[in-house]
């Protein structure tokens, strides 16, 4: 294989700037690489920020799967980010909460009649948001040898869908991740604001922070498929797509029925630096740029532990204690992550962590080949906060 080149785009500040090693940045580059030339990575990026300063911004690898598309994926591509969304409906959700109009231990069957059933009536949204409601784990959580079907999400009655079948729920005693509750709080945001989901996350999340390539493409000119398509020439994927499978895609958001299942489980495009935004947005109390995104005490309850004699069994976890915040994972003992730490991971492979101690903001996009690959989250993660002087 010839020489990986590494594209690193020009920043204001360097890791000396903001007391970090510059070593590390090499020890980083060199792991993502070998990761890359290994295949068990198609490509990877990474930006670090800390007290807001950008001092790295790197790339490395193939933009997409095609074996003859040679194109690179560049510190600004554009990826889906898959469940690092659903921090943005936390976020959107506790917007509702501040306005007064739904409460975090409001019953789900207030909004939503399908819960209106026994086994389902004391299902809050503290156990969506949590994902300590049992109802539809994601397919695999558990290594099942059958797994469940995704196909509730083409269903006009998708949220019957999602709970078809259950006999019974842990409720609030079992950690059970679900990426269809949070298509439940899409929902739930979409009835009680009056917007479409992915309207009210663009008006008031990603507009107010610049987030200008971050998109559910939902909002976009969809008649302007050139326009489009320009879009997607920036997309990474790490699986083939063709032309007429974009055109297909385009045609079908053209004509999104009524009844869609909002994209708020895994369904926004972004960038690093749009994700550098949004965390240190909340890594600011919720205020960025002298707008008020979110209070205070929102981000405080979003990021601290909620749970309490809460098991864990999704992927082999084995029923250990779980901590977890209002939509994100926390950390009090994780690998050499400060106290305090949040974060979100995203499937397929993508991740946003956010330090308060250190004022950190460490986003990463690294395109799977095939299998998770824990080297390129943990690992990762590791060496880059080895580098804290």
């Amino acid at each position: 294989m010839s020489e990986l080149k590494i594209h690193k785009k020009k920043t204001n500040y360097t890791p000396k700037d903001v007391d970090f090693s510059s070593k590390q940045i090499d020890v980083l580059d060199s792991h993502l690489k070998n990761l890359v030339k290994e295949n068990r990575l198609q490509g990877a990026s990474y930006l670090i920020s800390r007290d807001d300063k950008i001092f790295v911004n790197k790339s490395m690898g193939k933009l997409r799967a095609e074996k003859d598309d040679n194109r690179d994926l560049m510190p600004g591509s554009i990826r889906r980010v898959a469940s690092v969304t659903k921090l943005f409906t936390s976020v959107a959700m506790m917007q509702l909460v501040e306005q007064g109009i739904i409460r975090i231990d409001q019953l789900v069957m207030e909004i939503l009649e399908e819960f209106d059933k026994p086994l389902f009536n004391k299902v809050t949204i503290f156990h969506l948001l949590t994902h300590t409601s049992c109802i539809f784990p994601d397919p695999d959580a558990y290594f099942e040898p059958y797994p469940a079907s995704w196909g509730w999400y083409n269903e006009e009655k998708w949220i019957e869908e999602i709970l078809r079948g259950h006999t019974r729920l842990n409720l609030g005693k079992e950690w059970s991740y679900s990426s269809a509750c949070f298509a439940i709080l899409g929902e739930i945001i979409s009835r009680k604001s009056g917007m479409l989901y992915e309207d009210y996350v663009a008006e008031n999340i990603l507009k107010p922070l610049g987030m200008e390539d971050s998109t559910f493409f939902v909002n976009d000119d969809l008649e302007d498929i050139e326009a489009i398509k320009i879009k997607f020439d920036r997309i990474c994927f790490n699986r083939e797509v063709s032309e007429q499978e974009i055109e297909k895609w385009i045609e079908d958001m053209k004509n999104r029925p009524k009844w869609a299942v909002p994209a708020a489980g895994g369904g926004l495009f972004s960038t690093l630096e749009d994700l550098q935004k949004f965390g240190q947005m909340l890594l600011n109390k919720g205020r960025y740029n002298n707008k008020q995104i979110i209070s205070r005490k929102s981000v405080e309850a979003m990021t601290r532990n909620q749970l309490k004699d809460v098991k864990d069994y999704c992927w082999d976890a084995g029923g250990a204690e779980k901590e977890y915040g209002l939509g994100f994972r926390v950390h009090s003992n994780f690998h050499l992550l400060s106290p305090g730490t949040f974060s979100h991971e995203g499937a397929g492979l993508c991740g946003l962590f956010m330090d308060p101690v250190e004022n950190i903001v460490f986003a990463y996009i690294c395109p799977l080949v095939d299998e998770w690959v824990p080297e390129a989250v943990n690992n990762q993660v590791n060496i880059v906060w080895s580098g804290i002087l």
